[in-house]
């Protein structure tokens, strides 16, 4: 949905407006209530409308938006009411719990005004002036619009108030001296807007403004510093979040999207999975973790028109700095021990070739997932099996049962070294010590 589709049309009533003022200098001052009185029912009636109609508009629009930015993920906690918060998002600072989002005038937003909410949005500040922790994503959702922060208010505002105070944070010291922030906004944070690229297509645009806006991808995909700012000349390229590890999704020569089309990526993004290689073969790859609920409950609700825009973005997107990737080939003892227990324990579901099986076990063979220089989701995956929890079983695909309890450490190592090394990947070896400190 265009962020201009409530621009369009605004020259009419300026016309018009110099069109009354002429008749009113023309023929006399006229009373404005005998005015209102004697205009037609009507004409009145078709104002009201209009007015609804815009304001329907505005509400769907900021309903699009709300997913797009996944934030009923966030504001909403286990068994609790949309947008209502008291989820708790722990960092290696402390626990943040999301607050009430809703238009409840105690609790929530409800006594919020346009300025307050475009400021939190913009800046980080709360309508009393504090700033805020960084794990709500304004530095992204500086870069949206008023326009679509203000549709996202009037959805927000059109949702029932639920009256819910959110658990204070559990900050570690000296991180709950909110006074901190500050220093930490002025060293890392300058409010700002989206400047679209001259020189580019309006997709790259569009991609551009949802990824680096809405769509905060660099919060779970791009390095942090040590004081949790992410790093700006590695956007993009990989991250470790909630004890898995976002890939990279830049576009270099190592991304996991180097292989895929636009198309491709569209269909990973819509349904979790992409295509299958060739016809016959499970999905290439499957989404797990944090991105499966992302997939789930935001990307999934989004048009094919902002998708492929949002894969036109990654794809065209100029490369950031190159990172160096050293190989260490696994020994035969190793490749030999892991290539038995594949056969026992993973070929049934993925292939002798690591092709899968259709239409739900995900290949092995050039999966960007298995074949990436950071080892964490694979590991994770074989230990606690795909989904973790019942709660996070958002699609039929990516269901595997974990294999910690009867593998060791050594064994875990050797199998995902094997089919990391197998059928054209070339991800380095994985090490027991790994292993063993992602029990």
């Amino acid at each position: 949905m265009s962020a201009l589709i409530f621009a369009r049309g605004r020259a009419y009533p300026v016309v018009l407006l110099a069109f009354v003022l002429c008749l009113t200098v023309w023929s006399g001052p006229v009373d404005a209530v005998t005015a209102a009185s004697t205009a037609p029912l009507g004409s009145q009636k078709d104002r009201a409308s209009t007015k609804e109609s815009a304001k329907a508009q505005m509400i769907a629009a900021g309903r699009y938006l709300v997913e797009a930015g996944d934030c009923r993920a966030c504001h909403t906690r286990p068994g609790g009411q949309p947008f209502a918060g008291g989820l708790g998002i722990k960092t290696t600072f402390g626990t943040v719990f999301t607050p009430n989002i809703t238009p409840d005038r105690d609790t929530g937003i409800g006594k919020w005004s346009d300025d307050d909410f475009y400021r939190a949005m913009h800046r980080g500040h709360s309508p009393t002036g504090k700033p805020y922790y960084p794990v709500f994503p304004y530095t992204f959702f500086t870069k949206v619009t008023r326009q679509d922060v203000l549709a996202i208010k009037a959805f927000l505002f059109s949702q029932k108030p639920v009256h819910y105070e959110r658990p204070r944070d559990r900050m570690a010291w000296p991180y709950n001296y909110r006074v901190l922030l500050d220093i930490w906004q002025g060293l890392f944070f300058r409010a700002g807007k989206f400047h679209p690229y001259p020189m580019r297509s309006p997709a790259y645009n569009r991609g551009a403004y949802l990824v680096q806006g809405l769509g905060h991808c660099g919060a779970c995909h791009t390095p942090r510093n040590p004081l949790g700012a992410t790093e700006p000349g590695l956007a993009l390229t990989g991250a470790h979040i909630s004890g898995w590890y976002a890939p990279d999704i830049s576009s270099d020569a190592h991304s996991t999207i180097r292989g895929m089309s636009v198309s491709d990526i569209v269909t990973f993004l819509k349904t979790g999975a992409s295509k299958p290689e060739e016809p016959g073969y499970g999905p290439e790859t499957a989404a797990l973790g944090p991105m499966a609920e992302v997939v789930h409950k935001s990307l999934s609700h989004l048009s094919d028109k902002d998708l492929a825009a949002i894969a036109i973005y990654l794809k065209e997107r100029p490369a950031p700095r190159e990172i160096e990737r050293r190989i260490t080939a696994p020994t035969a003892s190793n490749l030999s021990e892991g290539a038995k227990i594949y056969e026992a324990n993973c070929s049934a579901c993925h292939g002798r070739h690591g092709d899968g099986t259709p239409p739900y076990f995900p290949a092995l063979k050039g999966n960007g997932l298995v074949d990436v220089a950071n080892p964490s989701d694979v590991v994770d995956t074989v230990l606690h099996g795909a989904p973790q929890a019942p709660d996070q079983r958002y699609s039929p695909y990516a269901t595997m049962p974990a294999f910690g309890g009867q593998l060791t450490d050594k064994e875990v190592a050797a199998v995902t070294t094997y089919i990391r090394s197998q059928w054209g990947n070339k991800a380095p070896p994985v090490n027991p010590a790994y292993v063993k400190a992602h029990r």
